[in-house]
């Protein structure tokens, strides 16, 4: 397995591994990251420190999973977005890796914390503690935020140890 940057030809698979987790990624969620890529993708700039995405592949280059991370103006932090494995690849070490490439990135640019929001409802318990386990503090949940039964819960975790 490897991670790499994403290209364009991945975002296809990409979608089709969000679409495996409707409840962490609703439609809604998956229809913002075609022009977060188109972005990322136009920019011809060698070291984008606005934004990454990675993928990772496996022996056969088919994507197992994605991580990024953009520049959050509305807070000041980069946030990690976007962190999603195949189905049947879970609990491989996979996303934990992802999460860790996306850190080194953002730490390369600067970043001294990040913040992550997801999706918090009771059927993405798994994700939750998923966080909690590598390191990130749930500092809120806004309950309803997106419609309701979908709450924001957002995360934030110091550079050191991501």
């Amino acid at each position: 397995m490897q991670i790499r940057p994403l290209e364009k030809d991945h975002r296809h698979q990409v979608m089709n591994v969000m679409a495996e987790h409707p409840l962490q990624f609703p439609e809604f969620i998956i229809r913002k990251y075609p022009a977060r890529w188109d972005a990322y993708l136009s920019n011809e700039e060698e070291d984008n420190q606005n934004c990454g995405y990675f993928v990772m592949l496996d022996e056969n280059e088919h994507i197992i999973g994605h991580a990024g991370y953009l520049f959050n103006d509305e807070v000041n932090l980069y946030e990690i977005v976007g962190v999603v494995v195949k189905k049947d690849q879970k609990r491989r070490g996979i996303g934990k890796a992802l999460i860790k490439a996306v850190c080194k990135k953002i730490s390369e640019c600067g970043g001294d914390k990040v913040i992550l929001y997801t999706l918090g409802h009771v059927d993405n318990q798994d994700t939750l503690i998923f966080y909690n386990s590598i390191g990130f503090e749930q500092i809120s949940d806004e309950k309803d935020y997106y419609f309701p039964g979908f709450h924001r819960v957002t995360f934030i975790k110091v550079r050191h140890g991501c």
